[in-house]
C-alpha cells in the first residue's frame, strides 16, 4: 500500500460536526483551548454537546455545545461551514436562538460561532467570533498523539476540497450598494481609504475602511448588526484596560477571537435595498465613524505614533 494516499477520499461537512462533536464531548483539555481560543469565559466542566438541533422555529444548529464557567451556565451555537454559502438570513436566525436559549433556558450567555476554513472566515462579514479550521488541525496536531494527527489530517483534506470548490457569486442588488457607498465616501469622507468594490458577495455586509495615519486599526461598519467598530490587531490586554477608562460617550469595548473592538451604535442598514432611501442612517454612520477616529487620533500616544 502506498504510504502517500489520503486516509479519505473526501470529507463533508457532516464529517465535520461528527469530529467536532467528539472533541467537545470527550476531551477537556481541547475544550479549554477552544474556548479560551474564542475568548470566551474560561471552562470548568461539560454540561453537554449536541449535533443539529433544530427549536423555536428559527432553523438548525450545527452543534449546541454547553459548559460551566465558573458556576455560570453558558451555551455555544457552532456554525459548521465548508463548502456552501450562508442562507438567507443565518446568521440573523442564529443570533435569534441564541436569545431564545438565554431567555428561555437559564443560559447567563449564548454565543454564535463560526467555525470554518480561513479562506471563509475571513471573507464573511456576519460571526465576530470564528474559528478555522487551520487553527484546530494544529491544535490537534501537536497533542502528539495518532488520533490527534489522524483528526488533524481530517481537517487538512477539508480545508483542500474548500480551496479547490470555492467560488464567489456576486450579487448585482449588494453589488451597487457597495459601489454607491464606496462614492458617498469618497465625496464626503475621504480620509477613510476604502477598497473599491468589484465582485460583491450577496452575504458581503461588512464595509472594512481604514486611516492610513491609524496603524494597525481597521474600522467596520457592520451594515446589518447596526453598529461600527474602530477593530484593533496585535495589541496588549493593557492597551484594552487603559482605554477601557478613557471610551468616548456610548462607545463600548467588544472582545473577539484575538483581538478587540471600540463600538458604537448606528442604525441598522439593508444591503439589498436601495442606498439613496437609506441616505440618513448612512450619513449617521460616518458620523460615527469621524467620531471614533477622531478619538483615536487624540489617544494614540498610548499604542504608538
Amino acid at each position: 500500500m502506498e504510504r502517500d494516499l489520503l486516509p479519505v477520499e473526501s470529507i463533508q461537512e457532516r464529517d465535520i460536526d461528527l469530529l467536532l462533536l467528539e472533541e467537545l464531548s470527550t476531551d477537556a483539555s481541547f475544550c479549554a483551548w477552544f474556548f479560551q481560543e474564542l475568548a470566551l469565559p474560561p471552562f470548568s466542566n461539560l454540561l453537554g454537546a449536541w449535533k443539529s438541533i433544530s427549536e423555536f422555529g428559527l432553523g438548525e444548529t450545527d452543534i449546541l455545545c454547553a459548559y460551566e464557567s465558573q458556576g455560570a451556565p453558558i451555551l455555544l451555537l457552532l456554525e459548521n461551514k465548508l463548502d456552501a454559502s450562508f442562507q438567507e438570513d443565518q446568521f440573523a436566525r442564529y443570533l435569534l436562538r441564541a436569545q431564545q436559549y438565554k431567555t428561555t433556558q437559564a443560559y447567563q450567555e449564548a454565543y454564535c460561532v463560526l467555525v470554518a476554513p480561513a479562506s471563509f472566515c475571513q471573507a464573511q462579514h456576519a460571526f465576530d467570533r470564528f474559528i478555522t479550521y487551520e487553527t484546530i488541525a494544529q491544535w490537534l496536531h501537536q497533542s502528539g498523539t495518532p488520533r490527534g494527527r489522524f483528526k488533524s489530517k481530517l481537517l487538512q483534506i477539508a480545508v483542500q476540497k474548500q480551496r479547490r470548490g470555492y467560488q464567489p457569486i456576486n450579487s448585482v442588488s449588494v453589488q451597487r450598494f457597495w459601489q454607491l457607498y464606496w462614492h458617498y465616501r469618497e465625496e464626503h469622507h475621504a480620509r477613510f481609504r476604502m477598497k473599491k468594490p468589484d465582485l460583491v458577495p450577496h452575504n458581503s455586509d461588512w464595509p472594512i475602511l481604514r486611516d492610513e495615519a491609524l496603524l494597525g486599526i481597521l474600522f467596520y461598519h457592520k451594515l446589518a448588526q447596526g453598529h461600527v467598530d474602530a477593530t484593533f490587531r496585535n495589541f496588549s490586554d493593557d492597551l484594552v484596560r487603559q482605554l477601557k477608562n478613557l471610551l468616548p460617550p456610548q462607545a463600548a469595548v467588544v472582545q473577539h477571537n484575538t483581538y478587540f473592538s471600540i463600538r458604537l451604535a448606528t442604525q441598522p442598514l439593508d444591503r439589498t435595498q436601495d442606498f439613496h432611501q437609506q441616505l440618513a442612517q448612512v450619513a449617521q454612520a460616518f458620523e460615527r465613524l469621524e467620531r471614533l477616529r477622531a478619538w483615536l487620533h487624540r489617544h494614540q500616544h498610548l499604542w504608538g505614533d
